[in-house]
């Protein structure tokens, strides 16, 4: 069953948003989450949709209930180690400026699948710095990562100010060839800790699920069903060529957030540009789905509209997945919904969303992205 495909174009300002709070402002499960905290939180640690530098890597989001902290990580495939550790980066925002004398300390999950090292265990580099020339920064570190999953933290005291807009902490990759996950990060003013020996997961376990099911719902989509994706974590495993995505911040989209898809060329596969979000649950043959998604056409050629393929599949090869369409896109946001019924079942951890854009030449912007089960 392929299901039905529903179009809703949106007037523009329709879907503009009251101010973005200022940094301090977080939400109550951030608040809660900082509260138990020393210093004072910096980052927003439900984000994993973090800037990357380099050529020769992969990236992609994971999401299973056996990592700590929040269930979801980025995996990264250095496929060749760089001339100097910063050839790929990942770059953490801050959500405060950075004030010269202050003391500052980053903490992150992450664990090693493989790396070519002597001891089997995985390198990253970690800077607090400016993210624009010259980058100066401080507390420069490395650190080794093994093969299960543990909480890593660098501190340091800060040599000169930086604004809010260029702060970040910078995870350097290419120390090795390896494949690396790094999940949850915490970022803390103030304190030379954040909890030290002892792990966060007993605290923020139920984040994630707290934030999935308090995300505020569009009004066309309230009452749809169960969520079980989190659309304001952008944590996708984004996939193409160099250059062809790019994060956005879009005030006139639900959560302000979108991501550019550029293909240059028809490609040889459908997916050969494409993203896949993870799903916070499996799925079970005949649960009755519903995929909705803000979508706007940048450029196309023909009629002016964008191609987008759309799949729900497994994560592991061979792709086995079901609810193939393929829609097109006008040139204001839409909100496209798919209803349809499983096909077959995909378990824990390996459910995904794909949405793939090698169909034709075009820019394509992604909004939020919605997936709902009958309840």
């Amino acid at each position: 069953m392929k299901g039905t495909v529903l179009f809703a174009t949106l007037a523009a300002g329709a879907l503009a948003l009251s101010p973005a709070a200022p940094a301090q402002d977080l939400s109550p499960e951030l608040q809660a989450l900082a509260a138990k905290l020393p210093g004072t939180l910096v980052n927003d640690p439900t984000r994993l949709d973090w800037s990357t530098q380099g050529t020769k890597f992969r990236s992609k989001g994971i999401h299973d209930a056996a990592i700590p902290g929040g269930q979801a990580a980025v995996q990264f495939e250095i496929t060749e180690a760089g001339p100097q550790p910063y050839s790929v980066q990942a770059f953490v925002p801050l959500t405060s400026k950075i004030a010269k004398g202050q003391t500052y300390t980053v903490g992150f999950y992450a664990r090693t699948l493989q790396a070519a090292t002597p001891d089997g265990k995985g390198t990253i580099g970690v800077r607090f710095q400016q993210n624009s020339a010259p980058w100066p920064g401080f507390a420069d570190s490395t650190v080794k990562v093994g093969t299960d999953w543990e909480w890593h933290e660098v501190s340091g005291v800060s040599t000169s100010s930086i604004s809010r807009q260029d702060a970040v902490v910078a995870l350097q990759l290419s120390g090795a060839k390896q494949t690396i996950e790094i999940g949850e990060t915490i970022v803390v003013e103030g304190s030379a800790k954040i909890l030290g020996g002892s792990t966060p997961g007993d605290q923020t376990a139920s984040l994630a699920a707290s934030l999935a099911a308090t995300s505020d719902l569009p009004p066309p989509l309230q009452g749809a069903g169960r969520l079980v994706d989190r659309p304001n974590v952008r944590d996708w495993g984004n996939s193409g060529p160099a250059g062809s995505f790019a994060e956005l911040d879009d005030r006139t989209i639900w959560l302000g957030k979108a991501t550019r898809y550029t293909v240059t060329r028809k490609g040889q596969n459908r997916w050969d540009v494409g993203t896949t979000i993870p799903l916070a649950e499996g799925i079970a043959e005949g649960d009755k789905l519903l995929i909705a998604f803000a979508a706007k056409t940048v450029s196309a050629g023909g009629d002016g509209k964008a191609l987008v393929g759309v799949r729900l599949q497994s994560s592991d090869p061979p792709y086995a997945g079901f609810a193939d369409h393929l829609v097109a896109v006008g040139s204001n946001w839409q909100l496209i919904r798919i209803q349809t019924a499983a096909t077959q079942a995909i378990p824990a951890g390996k459910a995904t969303l794909a949405l793939q854009f090698a169909e034709a030449p075009q820019v394509v912007d992604i909004g939020p992205v919605y997936v709902f089960k009958a309840e």
